[in-house]
Formats: structure tokens, C-alpha cells, sequence
């Protein structure tokens, strides 16, 4: 008797969640329907570094930083754009910090601290001595 109720409560639990599952959609279109979901709930990290609130000046100085330690090729005007937030990430993620692309306090410092470090290597560099060893 214990054995019957037990299969009759099975079997009515399997038939509740079979009904569920059957509303017309298929496992594939639930799965999409869920990534879709997840997906846009998660922040665009560009459009949210584009935005960031940093000063043209501020902007120009991380471009140049960037520049002299060759992480960044594109033009420096100030202007933050992906090309920019890239490189921004890029010098992050080789630092340890949170690669967000926001400029904030620690990384304007790193950037800082690894453009001097560029410039003290320069100077302590021998200056090039072209081709003087080629034949011409």
C-alpha cells in the first residue's frame, strides 16, 4: 500500500513537470531565451569606460603614457575612444588591476610611474650609433 502511494506521488510529480515543460517551446528556444536574459544583464564594460568621467587632460596624459611604453598606436588627442579603453585594459590586466578601462587613481599613477621608467631607460641608453658598422 506504502509502495502504491509512493509510485502514485512519483508518477504525479513526473506528469506536473512534463506538463510544465510542455508550453510550446522547445528546450533550445528556453536555452536561448535564458542567455539572452543573462546576457543583458551583464554591463557593456565599453560603454560603461566611454563614459567614464575623465578629463580630456587626464585623457592625453594616459594616451601619451601608453604611447612612450608602446601599448598604444592610435592618436593622442584626449579624446578616450575604444581604441584607447583598449589600451587602457591592455596596461591593466599586465599591472594586477581590475581591467575596466577606467582611469581611475591607481592605474593614472602606474601609467605615470612606467612612463618614467621608459624615460630613465632612454637616457641611460648609449645613443645609437646608425650603421656605422655596415658597408654602404
Amino acid at each position: 500500500m506504502k509502495y502504491r502511494r509512493a509510485l502514485a506521488a512519483c508518477v504525479l510529480v513526473l506528469m506536473a513537470s512534463g506538463l510544465a515543460a510542455c508550453d510550446g517551446e522547445s528546450t533550445e528556444q528556453r536555452a536561448r531565451a535564458a542567455a539572452e536574459k543573462i546576457q543583458s544583464s551583464i554591463p557593456n564594460q565599453l560603454a560603461v569606460a566611454l563614459e567614464q568621467d575623465a578629463s580630456p587632460e587626464q585623457i592625453k596624459e594616459a594616451q601619451e603614457a601608453l604611447t612612450s611604453i608602446n601599448e598604444y598606436m592610435g592618436e593622442v588627442n584626449g579624446e578616450l575612444d575604444a581604441v584607447t579603453v583598449n589600451a587602457i585594459q591592455a596596461f591593466q590586466r599586465s599591472h594586477g588591476l581590475a581591467d575596466d578601462g577606467i582611469l581611475d587613481e591607481e592605474t593614472r599613477r602606474l601609467l605615470r610611474e612606467a612612463k618614467a621608467r621608459k624615460a630613465s631607460q632612454r637616457s641611460e641608453r648609449p645613443p645609437d650609433q646608425g650603421d656605422a658598422g655596415s658597408a654602404s
